[in-house]
Formats: C-alpha cells, structure tokens, sequence
C-alpha cells in the first residue's frame, strides 16, 4: 500500500506527496526497464500521467533567444498531439518547456534533484505549483525534505531520460547535465534528437557531439513523433494536424469564452452548432431582441471569434480554423 505524506503550504493548503515503491502497481512502466531503477519515489500531482505518451525536452540553462523559441515551437507541437512533456525544471530550456506545455492546455512532468519540499531552483516555486494545479506532477527519488545537492542532478537524469520515448536536446555545451540526460537516454535504448545549430555557438558543441554519437537530428515534433513511430508520415499526420486544430479552437473558446456574458457564449455556440445564421434565426430560435442580439454579434466579432458574411449571416472566424 502507498503511504501518503501529508504537507501544508504557508497559506494551510494542503499537499498530498505520495510514496511508490518498485513493485507497486502505480510505479512507472517507463522505469521498470531501465538500469539502477529507483527503489522507490515520491509524487506530488497527477500519477496517471507518468504512463501517458511522453517526450523529455532538455537543454541549456543559459539558453539563447534562439533555443527559447525552437523549445516553445517543438513543445507546442507534440503537446497539440497528446504529448506529455518530462523535463527538470531548472531555469532555461526545462522552464519553457514545462511553461509551453501548460500554455497549450497539455501534460507535464518535472523530475526533481532534491525533495518535493525543497523545490530547487526557488525561482521556479510558481512553475511548480501551476504544473502540479494544471493536472501535471512533480517527482523526485529523495526524501520530501532532502536539500538540493549537486551530486544529485546527475544521478536524477536517468529519471528524467528513463520516464519518456525519447529525448530532444535543444542547446547544450559540450560537457552539460544536458549531455548526461542524452548519454543515460543512449543506454537506455532510446533515441535522442537534437536540434541543429551554427557551430560557433558554444550551446551547440554538446549536440554536435551528440549527432555524432548517433542523435537525429529534426527541426519539428512531426519528426519526433514519425521517428519513434506514433504517426506514419505520409499517411497519418493530417489526422494529427485536425487534432491540432480542434485543441487550439477548443483553447481558443475556453479563454475568449470566459471573457463573455451567458447571452454572448450563447449566440456564440448557436453559430457554431449551425455553421452559418443570420440574426433574423438567432432572434427567432434564441427568442431574442434583435437590439440585443445585434450587440452581441458585434461583441463577438470585436473579439475576433466570428465573421460577418454576405452582410446578414455570420460565421465562426475562418482563422480560428487554422
């Protein structure tokens, strides 16, 4: 049986860590197979989702503006398709990484190098707290209250490398923690991509090396996803491009939506589920004033959420489709 640690934050609210030993039937798969698996860990969040799909971003602390974007582009791209992303939450790479994810509604898991309690780097405390209260999870092999030590971050990459598919190394210098991750991801079986870079880029010499040891190097998650065979390239990546579609409108929604009165969300969906209307049917099905309900279309087409065709009938936004 799991024994479960019971915390409070400085604000009372309470945190539930739990415990999972090797053998257990919540421990992850992922880790069963690797070497020197840990005997036991400790989780704070969603456990479900250590056995989701998932994909270990890792790469320079002192990320250039370059590596920022390539990481929030990839990220985007395999959250959109059902992707967990696993990274380890130090500054750099791993923060926009887990950030991205959160940003387009997906799945992310920060392994740690000391105890859930003492969440290292402390910049990263809020970071923390929204993966953990957006469905995602913290996990660590110490103890809740281990400090932060730095023969531990080593020995933490095989966890971080051991929980996904593969691992994508965005920057890294030659000798790195980046590079460590990628080396445990080799032994591991796995495949490790790595973006490319100029040479002179001192962030690019680890994954120069990396391609050279054997790493593939991609430029988009379609690669990813096609190299470690979740989609078939020329036949199955339309499919993940409608999936991608629909979370960016269901995304889309869920925030304009929010924004809007009951009366608005409603005239909003009513156009959705018909496809094409005039103000004469919302007025008519809705039982509306043509008053009101004028203003509220053009409440929604300030929002940029629907478009006016044919100078009486309205549309969801074409964009919003793309």
């Amino acid at each position: 049986m799991n024994m479960k640690v019971l915390e409070k934050h400085d604000n009372s609210h309470l945190r539930i860590i739990e415990n999972i030993k090797k053998g257990d039937n919540n421990y992850p798969k992922m880790l069963e197979n690797i070497k020197n698996k840990p005997q036991e860990l400790y989780v704070e969040g969603n456990l479900d989702i250590l056995n989701m799909p998932s994909i270990t971003i890792v790469g320079s602390r002192n990320m250039t503006d370059y590596g920022r974007d390539i990481t929030k582009k990839i990220v985007k791209e395999l959250t959109l398709a059902g992707i967990c992303i696993v990274s380890g939450l130090a500054i750099g790479i791993d923060s926009v990484a887990h950030q991205t994810c959160l940003d387009y509604g997906g799945k992310t898991v920060a392994v740690l190098g000391c105890g859930l309690n003492k969440i290292y780097p402390k910049e990263n405390k809020k970071l923390y707290k929204d993966i953990i209260e957006n469905g995602g999870c913290a996990i660590s092999e110490y103890e809740p209250d281990s400090e932060a030590n730095k023969i531990n971050f080593p020995a933490r990459n095989r966890i971080v490398s051991g929980l996904s598919l593969a691992t994508v190394v965005v920057e890294a210098t030659y000798r790195s923690g980046t590079s460590i991750t990628a080396k445990f991801a080799f032994e591991q079986g796995k495949k490790v991509f790595c973006i490319p870079n100029s040479i002179g880029n001192k962030n690019s010499s680890g994954t120069i090396n990396l391609i050279k040891k054997g790493a593939i190097m991609i430029t988009t998650g379609e690669e990813i996803l096609y190299e470690i065979g979740l989609i078939d390239k020329i036949d199955k990546y339309g499919e993940l491009l409608e999936k991608q579609r629909l979370n960016k409108i269901d995304m889309i929604e869920q925030e304009e939506l929010s924004k809007l009165d009951k009366q608005t969300q409603e005239i909003y969906l009513y156009i959705k589920e018909n496809k094409i209307v005039s103000a004469e049917a919302i007025c008519n099905d809705l039982r509306m004033d043509i008053k009101n309900v004028n203003v509220y279309l053009t409440i929604l087409e300030l929002k940029g959420l629907i478009l006016n065709k044919c100078g009486n009938s309205y549309v969801l936004r074409d964009e919003l489709y793309v």
